[in-house]
């Protein structure tokens, strides 16, 4: 019998589930936008790395409750057939995981929503329904995923990635297997292995599949 091609599927957040990033959106109803965009533009403009702009942002949700934050979420535009497309791949024998910067309460929500198996994540602790000073960002998602495949003792080969930015880039280019999501970056798209556009994720889940069985047709 021979061995999957693939073990595990990872999954960006931002404009790849939602079809805009969710915290950016979020803000606006929170009342933090213009303050969360201005800390966007100094990294933009490299005045600042990724790492102080994850750190500045989560820090502007210090004190708000919890459920108000992913109300505003709960508003933001998501690909169609998440839930599908998880249940179909863990059918599959294959774990789901999430790959982001954002913070692991957003992560929480997804998985609690869509059936998504774990998540490589920053850090951002709640306390009595409370977002607090507790943060860690995770600016390197290679990093991150890295470390969750040697937990898991799942191998970096055997796992595909799915995401559309430039921060996917590195995480590209350590899996054995990359999708390129609706990325509009030509640097994003010569990275991955395959890319795509479409609003439904199940093409992802019949992409995957036709790539597996093409591989144990060929061994």
């Amino acid at each position: 019998m021979n061995p999957p091609k693939f073990v595990q599927v990872s999954f960006d957040v931002d404009k790849t589930l939602f079809r805009e990033p969710a915290l950016t959106r979020a803000t606006r109803g929170l009342g933090i936008g213009k303050k969360w965009d201005a800390i966007d533009e100094l990294y933009e403009k490299k005045r600042i790395t990724l790492r102080q702009a994850l750190l500045q942002q989560y820090q502007l949700l210090i004190g708000m409750k919890l459920e108000d934050v992913l109300a505003q979420v709960s508003k933001v535009p998501m690909m169609r057939n998440i839930r599908e497309t998880v249940e179909k791949l863990l059918g599959h024998g294959l774990q789901v995981i999430l790959c982001t910067d954002n913070p692991d309460f957003l992560c929480q929500y997804l998985v609690e929503k869509f059936g998504f198996r774990g998540f490589v994540s920053s850090k951002v602790a709640v306390k009595n329904g409370l977002i607090t000073d507790d943060i860690e960002p995770l600016p390197d998602k290679r990093l991150g995923i890295r470390k969750y495949c040697a937990w898991m003792s799942i191998p970096l080969s055997k796992t595909v990635h799915v995401g559309d930015g430039l921060n996917d880039v590195p995480v590209f280019r350590v899996v054995g297997h990359s999708i390129a999501l609706n990325a509009t970056l030509e640097k994003v798209k010569r990275a991955a292995s395959h890319r795509m556009e479409t609003n439904d994720l199940l093409d992802v889940y019949k992409y995957i599949q036709s790539a597996t069985l093409s591989a144990k047709s060929v061994n």
